[in-house]
């Protein structure tokens, strides 16, 4: 019996790809299950030069070093292994992997975090290097994507909330309580706030002073207590709306909603659905919603924002 050849066209070319060809990138592509997934906004990921890898055992900034300097013991960030799973799906990750429509039955939400550190480069030195952490996805505040793991690894960042979660850090240095102000990162400007030149120095090209998305400073309650801070910038918010609508097409699982109250406003501390287990939500939740000790994204975060741009995919 023959069999007959199979041929794999290149998509990008028209043509049958040759043993040794490079099939090229658009840059907007996201890995989930080893897939790349176009999200139609600028992607770095964690093999692309200037990408940051939390696969690699070795610190980024002081690459001749193992481990980070808080648990030096600790060489692997991340867990290859979502706990907690059904027996039958367990079974089946251990013997085949992961794919995408197995993953879409475990992850049910996204928990979006700012990073506390105030660019990507700076989060990832204190995630990876420092503290032997990890998330998913980092967006800098130019709108760059970065990706260091495969969505399917277990990345460290929330806590009880890991096993069903992707993570994402968003450059920001962070709300604060009222009698604390922000003239160590921000200045005034023609309208409103701007973010410091020599915070971000070096960083980014010279000149770089990207807008909010909305002026001056933001005030809301969060675990009640009474906190404010600047907005993210427009950038931020228009590649997290992109990234966001990626994963919850690709992931059904995530249902494209964000915690609003039986009154309609956003939960302003931890969620805990008739006894589920706090964090019990699905869809967009914010890293408060898992934790009373923690206040990221803060009450800048523009929900109702994410909200429309996740309705646009219904």
């Amino acid at each position: 019996m023959t069999l007959a050849p199979i041929l794999f066209l290149c998509s990008a070319c028209g043509t049958t790809p040759r043993p040794g060809d490079l099939l090229p990138r658009a840059g907007d592509e996201i890995s989930i299950c080893g897939e790349l997934i176009h999200t139609g906004t600028r992607v770095v990921l964690w093999n692309d030069p200037g990408g940051y890898d939390a696969y690699r055992p070795h610190r980024h900034f002081e690459p001749d070093i193992e481990g980070p300097r808080e648990k030096p013991e600790r060489i692997a960030r991340y867990g290859s292994f979502r706990r907690g799973l059904p027996p039958a799906i367990a079974a089946r990750v251990a013997e085949q992997g992961w794919s995408r429509e197995v993953l879409a039955q475990v992850v049910d939400r996204v928990v979006v975090h700012y990073d506390a550190c105030g660019t990507s480069e700076r989060c990832f030195e204190v995630l990876h290097d420092v503290r032997g952490l990890s998330a998913h996805f980092l967006l800098d505040l130019d709108g760059t994507i970065y990706q260091t793991l495969d969505v399917k690894e277990r990345a460290w960042h929330a806590a009880q909330l890991n096993d069903r979660s992707i993570g994402i850090e968003i450059a920001h240095i962070g709300a604060r309580t009222l009698d604390r102000d922000f003239s160590d990162w921000y200045r005034e400007r023609s309208g409103g706030l701007g973010i410091r030149p020599e915070r971000i120095e070096g960083k980014y090209p010279l000149g770089f002073d990207p807008p909010l998305g909305r002026p001056g400073l933001i005030q809301g309650s969060i675990h009640q207590q009474a906190l404010h801070q600047p907005d993210f910038t427009e950038a931020q918010y228009r590649a997290l709306e992109k990234l966001l609508q990626t994963l919850c097409k690709v992931l059904p699982g995530i249902p494209p909603t964000v915690p609003r109250t039986p009154e309609g406003g956003i939960h302003s501390t931890v969620i805990d659905d008739e006894g589920a287990g706090i964090g019990s939500t699905a869809g967009i939740i914010g890293h408060y919603h898992g934790s009373t000790g923690k206040i990221d994204p803060g009450p800048a975060f523009d929900w109702d924002r994410i909200e429309r741009a996740l309705q646009r995919l219904r």
